[in-house]
């Protein structure tokens, strides 16, 4: 097929991000298939594209994208499992998109599904530091807590930024999440509870990261002729970019995250994309790494994204990784489906009727980042 098709986001699912205890992942991934698949008026997908990050360490189980399949009944199509650790579920969307716009499909189921509260915290937790370097991080007990803890003193004693004026971040979040049916914790927090909460490494608290959570998220997405044949407003996938970036103990700045600035550079220039015109979900599994990523976007200053965060009304409306919660796997689809549904029928109390959505998920601390850029088009 000659020139690239544009590809549309025609139905998003969710369930709520929780401890699930009583649910299987193949339990979960069903309510949102069958959901989603209603939803795009489609009967059967072309491809299906499974994102999961523990799939092997916590469901003992390999190939889950064919196991999913067959569980969920759908007739013999291809079926594949991505895994780019935290940044999963939005590596699942940029190999959808590029199914639909090389012409290999029309219609792309794609699945987030995470089980990660089957075992206690310290497991889960070495599940975790797997995304970092096995033989050269992980051995040397080095974790994405610790890493995070650097960034932070780091980011305090570069900019004369105080510990209690990072602690806005987290409270905003939980903020958000009060209005998200979706959040896993829906209660108010204040600076001093950030400040007072037990500390997971110096001077990171439980309230500056993810709660640890199961869920389920997904998305249909399909070709033009598909998409508009349902008569729903549907949302242009205008673009998903993606980069890795060096390891964090050979960078020269650890409170950059250079290669966010490096894609958000890519779109502006490609396709006129604008701050002040979008609504965005960021990757925000640490506060520090929120303000960061908020100055690496170009939504805040440098050095000064806290002083700013109180203003941005449509950054996390969900409550973001903090607060709505973490599925790993899962929260790369998650993301998709919120910014869907505030642009689209409005969430949380909030609707944005301008031109962009943006999304953005990485795994560790920017060891490869992904951006997906939703368009309104008429």
């Amino acid at each position: 097929m000659v020139g690239v098709r544009d590809v549309y986001i025609a139905s998003s699912s969710m369930i709520n991000v929780d401890r699930h205890f009583n649910r299987g992942y193949k339990e979960l991934a069903g309510v949102v298939v069958k959901d989603v698949i209603e939803g795009a008026s489609v009967e059967q997908p072309d491809y299906i594209v499974v994102s999961s990050m523990f799939a092997e360490s916590s469901l003992n189980q390999l190939d889950l994208a064919t196991i999913l399949t067959q569980h969920l009944g759908l007739k013999p199509v291809p079926a594949i499992r991505v895994d780019t650790g935290e940044s999963s579920g939005l590596a699942a969307v940029e190999i959808a998109y590029s199914l639909i716009t090389a012409g290999r499909a029309d219609t792309v189921l794609v699945v987030g599904v995470e089980k990660a509260t089957e075992f206690p915290t310290r497991v889960t937790n070495r599940f975790l530091s797997k995304v970092l370097d096995y033989e050269v991080e992980v051995l040397r007990n080095i974790t994405p807590p610790n890493y995070a803890a650097l960034i932070m003193k780091e980011y305090m004693k570069r900019y004369r930024v105080s510990r209690e004026e990072l602690t806005i971040w987290p409270v905003k979040m939980h903020e958000n999440a009060l209005r998200n049916p979706y959040a896993q914790l829906k209660f108010k927090i204040t600076p001093s509870k950030v400040l007072n909460a037990i500390k997971i490494s110096e001077p990171i608290t439980l309230y500056d990261m993810f709660p640890i959570g199961d869920g389920a998220a997904a998305l249909i997405l399909a070709s033009s002729k598909v998409a508009r044949k349902s008569g729903r407003e549907v949302l242009l996938v205008r673009d998903v970019v993606s980069a890795t970036s060096r390891p964090l103990y050979l960078r020269d700045d650890i409170t950059r995250f250079e290669s966010i600035a490096t894609l958000i550079s890519m779109l502006r220039r490609k396709y006129g994309f604008r701050i002040d015109d979008a609504v965005y979900e960021i990757h925000d599994s640490y506060s520090i790494y929120a303000y960061i990523i908020l100055e690496e976007l170009g939504i805040a200053r440098r050095g000064a994204s806290y002083k700013e965060v109180e203003n941005l009304v449509y950054v996390n409306v969900s409550g973001g990784l903090k607060a709505r919660g973490h599925p790993f796997g899962a929260t790369g689809v998650y993301q998709v489906s919120e910014v869907y549904n505030i642009m689209v029928k409005g969430a949380g109390g909030v609707r944005f009727d301008g031109t962009f959505g943006l999304t953005h998920s990485m795994s560790g601390p920017d060891y490869n980042s992904r951006l997906c850029l939703l368009e309104r088009v008429v």
